[in-house]
């Protein structure tokens, strides 16, 4: 049987010493700032947008991943005589997972997942595609059961503010001005391929940050605890660490913290937190 490789899109958000853990191999996704095309992770970081941000009040650009970048990344495996199973980027919100699987159908033994989510939507398919491929299963085994976990799936975020969402195009100016007005913290989640906002939080930003985490774990009574990830883009190390002990006393076996990347960045803001896990 062929050696099965696990990659993913960048918008996973996979820290580099876990992706090296677990050898998932990284794709990265692209920024366009100041005129330059730039490589998620790679090249520029989410800090360094949200200082251009400050600085100039534009909001970078992203751009999907072309066919012959997949066929080139893809390409060097195939050449080593090894099957890939690539978790891709929400096809709903990107023509990424649209490219990956133009250059897929032209190459042998290259499936594409559609996560139809980001960061833990994918990271979490990517450990479960890595502990498979451990097991000894084949390519298209993998494929069948990551595709089949896609549902299973839960990926939100508690915003400090609406206006990245809203200048990127993924909500209304009058939802975003009362957000803003209210001091309201909303909640975006990944529903259906499309991100919509579930719920609205009062209050100091720790209180609705542990609010929101009890919540989501709450509101799921069949979770499959062996892995969470706290995705964040400005929580200090104390709150972090809290919401990280709160989730291992609920029964989590292993807790991820990882700093959001520039995809998903570009849309959460600064002092954005998210708890993502699988549902059995």
């Amino acid at each position: 049987m062929k050696q099965v490789v696990i990659t993913a899109d960048s918008a996973a958000d996979i820290p580099k010493d876990i992706a090296e853990k677990y050898s998932v191999k990284i794709m990265p996704m692209h920024v366009i700032i100041g005129g330059e095309e730039r490589n998620d992770g790679v090249d520029i970081t989410a800090p360094e947008i949200f200082d251009y941000v400050d600085k100039t009040g534009v909001i970078p650009k992203t751009s999907a991943v072309s066919p012959g970048e997949y066929i080139d990344f893809f390409g060097a495996f195939v050449k080593e005589n090894k099957s890939v199973v690539h978790l891709s980027f929400c096809s709903e919100l990107s023509s990424t997972c649209r490219n990956a699987k133009i250059a897929s159908a032209r190459l042998k033994e290259v499936y594409v997942v559609d996560t139809r989510s980001l960061a833990g939507g994918i990271s979490l398919l990517a450990l479960k595609g890595c502990k498979m491929r451990d097991e000894g299963m084949s390519a298209e085994e993998i494929y069948s059961v990551l595709s089949s976990l896609i549902s299973k799936t839960n990926v939100s975020y508690l915003l400090d503010s609406i206006d990245f969402l809203r200048r990127s195009g993924r909500c209304s100016a009058a939802a975003a001005f009362g957000a803003n007005l209210l001091s309201i913290k909303p909640c975006a989640a990944m529903i259906d391929g499309k991100i919509d906002v579930i719920k609205k939080y009062r209050g100091k930003t720790k209180a609705a940050r542990l609010q929101y985490a009890e919540e989501q774990l709450e509101k799921h009574k069949n979770i499959d605890y062996e892995t969470a990830f706290i995705y964040h883009s400005g929580a200090s190390d104390a709150e972090l660490a809290e919401i990280s002990e709160m989730l291992k006393n609920k029964g989590f076996r292993q807790v991820i913290t990882a700093y959001t990347g520039c995809m998903i960045s570009l849309h959460s803001g600064r002092n954005a937190i998210g708890i993502h896990f699988l549902e059995k």
